[in-house]
């Protein structure tokens, strides 16, 4: 598990086991799938958090949200692009997909659907 600090005192935990950095972005992998991407200019620093804790967070976030920090299916990615698309708000999608506001907000923007500095609504 990786802390991503960003601008703005905002951040975001990230389950990765390998970064790559693509034109100015740096690309969050686990297993080999994208699990997040930001852009490297918003980074200002990563911190590696303690496996243990990390777990215990796991843990924490699915007794509200089943689905966080889990892989995504096809099948939820498309349920994903077509609420979004409809102009589902962000409780629907947190709702309807059992995620967490910031792994849906990372789906989004790995699928090009959400700009990098483009907050969830």
């Amino acid at each position: 598990m990786m802390r991503v600090m960003l601008e703005e005192a905002d951040y975001c935990d990230v389950a990765a086991d390998l970064m790559t950095f693509d034109e100015g972005a740096v690309v969050f992998w686990r297993d080999g799938e994208e699990v997040g991407r930001q852009r490297q200019s918003r980074i200002l620093s990563l911190e590696l958090l303690d496996e243990r804790s990390a777990k215990r967070r796991i843990q924490r976030a699915r007794k509200h949200h089943p689905k966080a920090w889990s892989q995504w299916s096809p099948e939820d990615e498309q349920t994903l692009i077509t609420m979004f698309n409809q102009g589902s708000t962000k409780e629907q999608l947190v709702s309807a997909l059992g995620r967490q506001e910031g792994g849906i907000a990372a789906r989004l923007r790995s699928l090009g659907l959400l700009e990098e500095d483009q907050k969830l609504t």
